[in-house]
């Protein structure tokens, strides 16, 4: 018996075998992420102490910024605890998750208090001695002058880890002409 074969029949069969013929692995990198956020822990409670250890680098810090000017920073986190970090805190208000955080002080070293600080996520639970790179956007202060520009992890609603000891690397920068 003699398949004629159309355009579109030719067309559907190199579809199904492509579609056969992908591993478990093309079908996982698609899945995985969904997969990783719904086994990933939500955090209930503050971490312990020992858990505010972070090593965090800027490998290119601004010296010199426009007033209100945004810049997106690529910072490296590593946890140097022996205790895992949530990405995720609880379901109902987020609470508990650590995040990457700026805080800006002007040359009194005073923390300004009205700036529009945004905070950036983990990419997933980081575990003991993992090290991510993790996109940070800032925004310069509206007035010229002298400020510290300071980073630093924070699990939201309980604490920054610079003030559970950890370091939190601080730059000088210029605002303005």
């Amino acid at each position: 018996m003699h398949i004629k074969r159309t355009p579109v029949a030719v067309a559907l069969t190199v579809t199904l075998a492509a579609l056969a013929s992908c591993s478990g692995r093309g079908n996982e990198q698609a899945t995985k992420p969904a997969e990783k956020i719904a086994n990933e822990a939500r955090a209930e409670a503050p971490m312990p102490a020992p858990a505010f250890k972070a090593a965090i680098t800027l490998p290119e810090p601004p010296a010199t910024l426009q007033p209100g000017q945004k810049i997106q920073l690529r910072v490296k986190v590593k946890n140097i605890s022996d205790i895992a970090w949530p990405a995720h805190g609880r379901a109902s208000d987020g609470f508990y998750q650590v995040n990457l955080g700026d805080n800006w002080y002007d040359d009194q070293n005073k923390r300004i208090e009205k700036h529009p600080y945004v905070r950036s996520g983990l990419p997933h639970d980081l575990r003991p001695g993992e090290e991510v790179e993790v996109p940070l956007s800032v925004t310069a202060p509206p007035n010229p002058g002298q400020y510290t520009l300071q980073i630093d992890l924070v699990q939201e609603m309980v604490a920054w880890f610079s003030e559970k000891g950890s370091s939190a690397p601080k730059f000088k920068i210029k605002v303005g002409t």
